[in-house]
C-alpha cells in the first residue's frame, strides 16, 4: 500500500535532481559561450567573470580558458604559474588543448622544470584525442629525437594525421620530409604540392619554399617569374633566404627586370640576417651603383618593416 507513493516521491526527487543538473550544465555552457565572446572582443574582465565561477566548480573548458587568461595576461596580471595550475586541472579532465599546452610548458620549461619526456606524454594524450597541433608537435619530437628515440616513420605518421586536418605547419613539415627524402622516398612533386597548399593558405614560409622550388625547377617546371612572385611575398614578410634569392634575381635580371638599386635593397636586408652569400653579391651590385643609389637603398632598408 505504501510502496507506490514512496516510489513516486523518489522518482519525483530524482527528476528534480536531474533537471537541476541539466540546468546547471546549460548555465555553464551559456557562461562559457559568453566568456569566449567577451575574450574574442578583448573584453577580458568580462571573460574572467564568466569563466571563473565555472572553473572553480570544475568545468574543464572554463579551467582551460582561465589558463589562457593568466598565460597571456589578459584582464589579469600575467602569471604562468597560475596558468599552469588551471591548464593542469583541465588537462587531467582530458581537455585536449589543455593537454597540448601542458606539453608546451614541459617542453619549454615554463613554470616547471624542462622535461621533454613529460612533454611527449602530454602531447601524446592530446594527439590521441585528435588534436592536430599536438600531433604536429609530437611529430617534431620524433623527427628530432627529443624525449623519444628518433623515428622518422612516426614523425611522418603524426604530420600526416595533422595535415589531413588542415594543419599548415604539419603540411610544411611533411613537405620537408619529402623534399629531403627523410624517412620517405624523396619526392619533389609531393613536396611542391604541399608547399603550394601552405602558400595558398597564407603560411608565409610556404611562399619561400615554393619560390625556391620554382627557382630550382624541383618538383615543378623551372619558372623564374613565378619564383620571383613567391619570393617577393616571402621577402616582404621578412624571410632572409627569400630576400637573398630575390636580390640575386634583380642583380642578374632573371625572372624580373635587371634592377641594381632593387637588388642592393634586398641584399642589404638579407645581409642583416646573416645570409653570408649576400655580402659577395652586394659587392657586385655596388660596383655599378652610384653613391646616391647606394645611400637610398640603405635608407630604404633601414625603414623596412615586415608585413
Amino acid at each position: 500500500m505504501f510502496g507506490r507513493p514512496m516510489f513516486g516521491r523518489i522518482v519525483f526527487a530524482t527528476c528534480l535532481l536531474a533537471a537541476g543538473l541539466v540546468a546547471t550544465g546549460q548555465e555553464a555552457r551559456a557562461d562559457l559561450k559568453s566568456g569566449q565572446t567577451a575574450f574574442d572582443a578583448k573584453k577580458y574582465a568580462v571573460a574572467l567573470k564568466e569563466f571563473e565561477t565555472d572553473a572553480q566548480s570544475g568545468d574543464k573548458d572554463a579551467q582551460y580558458w582561465m589558463g589562457r587568461l593568466y598565460d597571456g595576461g589578459f584582464g589579469v596580471e600575467k602569471n604562468q604559474d597560475v596558468a599552469f595550475t588551471w591548464f593542469e586541472k583541465a588537462a587531467l579532465q582530458h581537455h585536449a588543448e589543455a593537454q597540448r599546452v601542458m606539453g608546451i610548458y614541459y617542453e619549454e620549461g615554463i613554470s616547471v622544470g624542462k622535461d621533454i619526456e613529460r612533454a611527449v606524454e602530454w602531447y601524446a594524450e592530446s594527439a590521441n584525442q585528435g588534436n592536430a597541433k599536438a600531433q604536429r608537435n609530437l611529430g617534431g619530437l620524433y623527427q628530432d629525437g627529443l624525449g623519444v628515440k628518433p623515428d622518422l616513420r612516426l614523425a611522418k605518421e603524426f604530420y600526416t594525421k595533422a595535415a589531413k586536418q588542415g594543419n599548415l605547419k604539419a603540411k610544411r613539415n611533411l613537405a620537408y620530409l619529402y623534399y629531403f627524402g627523410a624517412g620517405v622516398r624523396r619526392d619533389y612533386a609531393k613536396a611542391a604540392a604541399l608547399f603550394k597548399e601552405t602558400s595558398e593558405a597564407g603560411l608565409g614560409k610556404g611562399d619561400y619554399d615554393l619560390g625556391r622550388l620554382y627557382y630550382r625547377g624541383q618538383g615543378v617546371p623551372k619558372n623564374l617569374p613565378k619564383a620571383a612572385k613567391y619570393l617577393l611575398k616571402s621577402a616582404t614578410s621578412g624571410h632572409g633566404g627569400a630576400q637573398l634569392l630575390l636580390g640575386r634575381l634583380h642583380l642578374l635580371g632573371r625572372g624580373v627586370s635587371k634592377n641594381l638599386p632593387e637588388a642592393y635593397y634586398w641584399l642589404t636586408l638579407a645581409a642583416s640576417q646573416d645570409q653570408s652569400a649576400a655580402q659577395k653579391l652586394l659587392g657586385k651590385a655596388e660596383a655599378d651603383l652610384s653613391a646616391e643609389d647606394i645611400k637610398a637603398a640603405k635608407n630604404r632598408a633601414a625603414q623596412f618593416r615586415p608585413k
